[in-house]
């Protein structure tokens, strides 16, 4: 909490106290994101959270609390009810729940997530959801988007010995992958590649950042949380991210199962399977360039104890990353 700055704090217990949250026990931070900082407290005899989202603009928490009403409109069980949002203030609240990420990936989990996908993808309303984040309508933007992530690694200024490994690490591994990638792509037959431009009938509805990271387990029912990105997409690009998040170990058998699980309309599975091979690569190259993302957000005048921490992150994202892209995406 001593870490946050005093007037958020102060905005946050002012806004709780007007949603009738006025004695508030057990207050601690539980996770400090990118993009938000959550803490949980006890408030009314219940656990709840609140989530501080850290833009500027409220683009993210607009995105959240459209994506929560279009799925408790469609009366989604696997999702809470939020208890409130303030897009003033850019601070919500929900209710708790009591139970575990998930470390083994089961059988199991993975039809759970395939019917989460299903269900979501029946409303007719769906059309009128945005653009997911990074969404992708045209599907050369699978390229740019990839393309996008390592420019802004590329103008990272080097000031540090662990920004001349990343940049290294950079100009060795990652770019010329890239550039391999690419001209591998413009040899492949254009009678052998998917549609490009997508109608939004062909388009799926998205959690967009979807994983298991994003999944809490109470009671052997999974709970799905976190739409900042939400949104309509390509089906590629949601199945290249479900199969590329580097926290997230599943068997190939498992991979194949979660498709044939899915029955998204407009949409053969059989095809999107094999136009996925086509894209996957540019996403594990995608995911690569968000590992290095603390690079982006280093500061260079802040304490030495920041830099020594941000320095010891720096180097954990690298070494993961390397680690990461010689499993993925070195020739074997």
């Amino acid at each position: 909490i001593l870490k946050m700055n005093k007037n958020i704090l102060k905005k946050a217990k002012i806004y709780l106290s007007k949603l009738g949250f006025n004695i508030i026990t057990n207050f601690k931070e539980i996770k400090e994101g990118r993009n938000s900082n959550v803490f949980k407290f006890r408030s009314n005899k219940r656990d709840l959270i609140l989530k501080i989202y850290k833009h500027k603009n409220n683009l993210r928490i607009k995105r959240e609390r459209l994506f929560y009403n279009f799925l408790n409109k469609n009366s989604n069980k696997q999702v809470i009810t939020p208890i409130n949002f303030s897009i003033k203030d850019n601070i919500a609240v929900f209710p708790y729940i009591d139970g575990l990420k998930i470390k083994k990936i089961s059988d199991n989990h993975i039809k759970e997530v395939s019917n989460f996908l299903n269900q979501i993808n029946k409303s007719k309303k769906s059309k009128k959801l945005p653009l997911a984040i990074d969404g992708i309508q045209d599907r050369i933007d699978h390229i740019k988007l990839c393309e996008k992530k390592i420019i802004q690694l590329k103008s990272i200024k080097i000031d540090s010995p662990i920004k001349k490994n990343f940049l290294k690490f950079l100009t060795s591994k990652i770019i010329p992958k890239f550039i391999e990638l690419k001209k591998n792509f413009k040899l492949i037959k254009k009678n052998d590649l998917p549609k490009m431009k997508l109608t939004k009938e062909e388009m799926i509805v998205s959690p967009s950042d979807f994983g298991f990271h994003n999944i809490i387990q109470k009671n052997k029912k999974l709970f799905f949380i976190d739409f900042e990105y939400a949104g309509l997409d390509d089906p590629i690009k949601l199945l290249c991210d479900f199969y590329c998040q580097p926290d997230q170990l599943m068997t190939d058998k498992q991979k194949k199962n979660f498709i044939k699980s899915l029955s998204i309309k407009n949409n053969n599975m059989k095809k999107l399977a094999s136009y996925v091979k086509i894209f996957l690569s540019f996403h594990k190259l995608k995911w690569c360039c968000i590992m290095l993302n603390e690079f982006k957000i280093y500061k260079q005048d802040t304490s030495d104890l920041s830099k020594k921490k941000s320095e010891k992150i720096m180097k954990r994202q690298l070494i993961k990353t390397q680690i990461y892209f010689k499993k993925n995406l070195e020739c074997k």
